[in-house]
């Protein structure tokens, strides 16, 4: 075992002999070429102002070392000799290759130089526009490789860059916050401003003209107002991305059909948006008094109130065509004639040059109209749910109506859906009803558009299988008057259901309750 072991060790021995030689033979060919070769240089994460060194042959004969964006001439290492060379690393220095310079040639290095910094910020710019350039400035700026403003655009095009400053355009849709810088190096890392740039917004300082009309031409004055892409009316839907003219102080745009009076809002590129001080107010017609009321069909009333100059049409309760012919208007008066057929019920104004319509707080009554009915000795709906019935619908519907009102001021205005088949709307009691003494139960309908005809099913107590069907007039008010035995003399009386069956349509319903 002893001899086998020392013949492994003469092998081994023998070998690295062999390389030594044809390596020394190498090295002395190259040394005794002249030819200047770089072997190797390090420390790799070295820091500006750290020595480096270089290790090859015939190193004495480079005159200069360019790293990237730095250079270091021969009188300025720290020490050469022809097989080593020692630099300090330059603070401007960036990743990259290395050159030695030589004057038979240069030599770059197979790998490229890294090394370790900590980009520093010292101050920002302020405030600016999107479009603008800002600087930053601080230390090892040019290790920078991406700028993030605070809605996370990233920049990493930028308009100069060095050591100490950092030169960058605010992207158009940029918003108001700190900045983040992504830097390079072996450690490379991000740093966050501590100040905070302010991107500049469009403001409004005036409105002009104040009132105005629908469709007439505003002009909003302000500061940077080349910077907003919509602009928002108050109650309209939809922005406006196209003026009539746009500077960096006026902006003239069109006031839109359903605009209602409120503030400006502005929108900038970033989504951020500003909004006016100033109240800008849309002319609108309104009601003071209609008179005479009760009215006679066939006849004149008179409206006074405001902006009535700007009312285009009339909308009498009953009528299906619009009023649009007057006897006489002025902003302050509207003479107009009751058409014949006119219900119990709100007149509706149209508005020039809008989609918005103005309803009256008054109610027209119609002399010869329909007769009044007598109260009720149980209310379960005049005006509102009474006596504990509340309202359980599962149909769509508005309990206080004030669009067709048979008595009172209010009504329920009922929207069967045909494609959920069976809705309802119901009054249900929150305690038992007793019933001994009432032998009516009264309802009053007035069917809209499509509805003529169509079945509308009574329900008492959930007996869904054998309801109770009255017949609907479209256009008209009936009063329907059914004995409770029809109804299968429900007592105590807990529910009551006006089911549509499986037809859509609006139907309005007043005045309920037992006699």
């Amino acid at each position: 075992m002893k001899i086998i072991y020392n013949v492994r060790l003469l092998l081994l021995i023998a070998v690295m002999a062999t390389a030594s030689f044809y390596a020394c033979k190498k090295d002395t060919a190259d040394k005794t070429s002249g030819e200047t070769v770089l072997l190797s240089f390090g420390p790799t994460g070295a820091q500006p102002g750290d020595t480096i060194r270089f290790y090859g042959n015939n190193l004495d004969k480079v005159t200069q070392i360019d790293f990237t964006n730095a250079s270091v001439a021969g009188s300025d290492f720290v020490s050469q000799t022809k097989t080593e060379i020692h630099v300090i690393v330059p603070a401007e220095t960036e990743k990259g290759y290395v050159t030695l310079k030589t004057p038979s040639g240069d030599i770059t290095s197979k790998t490229q130089f890294n090394i370790g910094v900590a980009a520093v910020v010292s101050s920002i710019t302020n405030m600016a526009r999107p479009g603008e350039n800002i600087s930053i400035k601080g230390d090892y700026l040019n290790w920078v490789t991406s700028v993030t403003f605070n809605n996370g655009k990233v920049v990493t095009d930028f308009v100069s860059q060095n050591k100490t400053e950092l030169q960058v355009t605010v992207p158009v849709d940029a918003q108001t916050g700190t900045l983040v810088l992504a830097y390079g190096g072996t450690d490379s890392s991000t740093i966050e401003t501590a100040d905070t740039l302010h991107v500049t917004l469009p403001i409004v300082t005036a409105l002009s003209p104040n009132p105005i009309k629908h469709a007439d031409e505003l002009t909003i004055t302000g500061t940077d107002l080349d910077l907003a892409t919509a602009l928002q009316f108050a109650g309209s839907a939809e922005s406006i991305t196209s003026f009539v003219s746009q500077t960096a102080t006026q902006i003239k745009v069109k006031v839109p059909a359903d605009a209602v009076s409120g503030n400006i809002i502005l929108t900038a590129a970033s989504g951020i948006k500003t909004t006016s001080a100033e109240w800008l107010n849309i002319l609108m017609p309104t009601f003071a008094t209609i008179s005479p009321n009760p009215a006679d069909a066939k006849k004149d009333i008179t409206i006074t109130g405001t902006n009535l100059d700007l009312v285009t049409a009339v909308a009498f309760t009953g009528i299906t065509n619009l009023v649009t012919t007057f006897t006489s208007q002025s902003p302050t008066k509207l003479v107009v004639t009751v058409p014949d057929g006119t219900l119990k019920g709100k007149l509706v104004l149209s508005v020039l040059n809008s989609t918005l319509k103005v309803t009256s707080d008054e109610v027209l009554d119609i002399n010869g109209g329909l007769p009044p009915l007598a109260d009720f000795p149980l209310a379960i709906y005049t005006d509102e749910f009474d006596n504990g019935f509340q309202n359980w619908s599962w149909a769509a519907n508005d309990a206080a109506s004030t669009e067709l009102v048979r008595q009172g001021d209010k009504s329920i205005k009922a929207t069967y859906d045909a494609g959920n088949g069976y809705q309802g709307i119901t009054f249900h009691s929150g305690a038992d009803v007793i019933t001994g003494s009432y032998s009516k139960f009264e309802v009053s309908m007035y069917g809209g558009a499509g509805t003529g005809g169509k079945k509308m099913s009574i329900v008492i107590n959930g007996n869904y299988g054998a309801p109770y069907q009255v017949t609907l007039t479209e256009g008209e008010w009936t009063t329907y008057d059914i004995d409770l035995s029809a109804l299968g003399s429900p007592n105590p009386l807990t529910e009551i259901v006006l089911q549509s069956a499986g037809w859509g349509g609006v139907v309005y319903i007043d005045h309920v309750g037992l006699r």
